[in-house]
């Protein structure tokens, strides 16, 4: 046993493929800092890299033909309602007695008098009514965004509000939320989380006890949740009590004419088909919130590997390929080139599986980007390397053994 361990330490504890493997990570290290870190900046344009592996297991690996039905959230096709026609849905919505009505909705000026003053009160009225908001701009000394905006102060006195900002650009793929956040008002709330307190504290409480500052977005689905028409909620003969008794409704733009597939207030997620190059928007942003509050509701969240861990496992993961690749190119030097690409080849298919695996029956995401990436170019350093760096190297190791340990000259392994 004892010869085995000092076979393994032997083989593992290379000196040459330590040097490389730190070289690689602070190259690494320097293209980390290159991306500037956009959160603090702004939490929310962080779109940098729109590409992950687990949107394939999203887009591709889940059962298309298996429809994860949400009976607890449904959503009104408001279209582009005017305010007269908004009321009726309020009133209508409100007689049905609903957990939750989430508007989303802006009224950025004042119109009517009249007809603004009977929506304000009729808003006012509904005390499980919450207002989409927009957060304004960000200041990166005070960690503070300004004033909401996206409605008229009017209609914003005495209502609940929640922002409907994502972790991502307009044109980017949304795949995390920020839950809480603060504005030089206080503290604010996500527009899908203040609306899933309304309907159920508890599981806002949950979510608060993660302590996360962004959450990663569990999709269950576009066609998860019932939708209705503006039309057919303000028809006298609708059976809204049984669809919307006990419910969280979100009224939003989905569309116009039946569901028409337009893009406004479309956005990018990882359920897109097209999940590299730029394809259509593929879901409305309401539909984005049903889902988020979904995850809330039923505590379906996506978890993450602690990053120390993740950095262990990267470090000696690229380490491991260093070591292989240094072998095979001292034992195998003419088909150095071939065997190396092929084992490089092998792991990524076997990463990727890994990363589905893991993510699609566990929720557990993996994400060894410095890893994958250090395999990339574990082959290339270790090419400089032995071309340009391995004899100057060992000519120091010498004369810094020679001269601080004069009785053990020793040369690197």
């Amino acid at each position: 046993m004892r010869t085995f361990f000092r076979l393994l330490y032997h083989w593992l504890v290379r000196p040459h493929s330590i040097l490389v493997t730190i070289v690689l990570f602070l190259f690494i290290g320097v293209l980390d800092l290159i991306r500037f870190n956009l959160h603090f900046l702004d939490p929310f344009n962080n779109g940098l890299k729109d590409y992950e592996v687990t949107d394939i297991v999203f887009s591709r690996l889940q059962d298309n033909n298996e429809v994860k039905w949400c009976d607890e959230v449904v959503l009104v096709n408001t279209g582009q309602p005017d305010r007269e026609r908004l009321i009726g849905m309020l009133r209508r919505l409100h007689d049905f007695r609903p957990r939750a009505i989430g508007m989303d909705i802006l009224l950025e000026e004042d119109k009517d008098p009249v007809t603004d003053s009977i929506l304000q009160a009729t808003m006012e009225g509904i005390p499980n009514l919450v207002l989409a908001t927009r957060l304004g701009e960000f200041d990166p000394r005070s960690e503070m965004f300004d004033l909401a905006t996206g409605h008229h102060r009017y209609f914003l006195d005495g209502n609940l509000t929640g922002y409907t900002n994502f972790v991502s650009t307009d044109n980017m793929t949304v795949r995390m939320f920020s839950p809480f956040e603060r504005s030089i008002e206080g503290p604010i709330e996500a527009f899908a989380v203040a609306i899933a307190r309304e309907a159920n504290p508890e599981a806002v409480r949950r979510l608060e006890a993660r302590g996360n500052p962004v959450e990663r977005i569990n999709y269950i689905g576009n066609e998860s949740f019932m939708k209705v028409s503006g039309s057919d909620l303000l028809d006298p003969a609708f059976p809204g009590e049984e669809i919307f008794r006990n419910k969280i409704v979100l009224m939003g733009y989905i569309g116009e004419d039946s569901w028409a597939e337009s893009i406004n207030d479309k956005l990018y997620t990882p359920l897109n088909p097209k999940y590299t190059g730029r394809a259509l928007p593929d879901m409305y942003g309401v539909v984005i919130h049903a889902n988020i509050i979904a995850m809330i509701l039923n505590g379906n969240y996506i978890y993450d590997f602690p990053k120390w861990l993740v950095m262990i496992l990267e470090i000696l993961f690229t380490y491991v390929n260093v070591v292989m690749i240094h072998w095979i190119y001292r034992h195998f030097h003419v088909a150095f080139h071939p065997i190396t690409r092929t084992i490089q080849l092998v792991e990524f298919i076997l990463l990727f599986f890994l990363t589905a695996v893991l993510f699609h029956y566990f929720l557990f995401r993996l994400d060894l980007g410095s890893g994958i990436l250090g395999l990339a170019l574990a082959y290339d350093f270790v090419m400089i390397y032995e071309s340009l760096l391995k004899i100057p190297m060992m000519r120091l190791y010498v004369r810094i053994r020679t001269r601080f340990f004069p009785t053990h000259p020793e040369t690197l392994m």
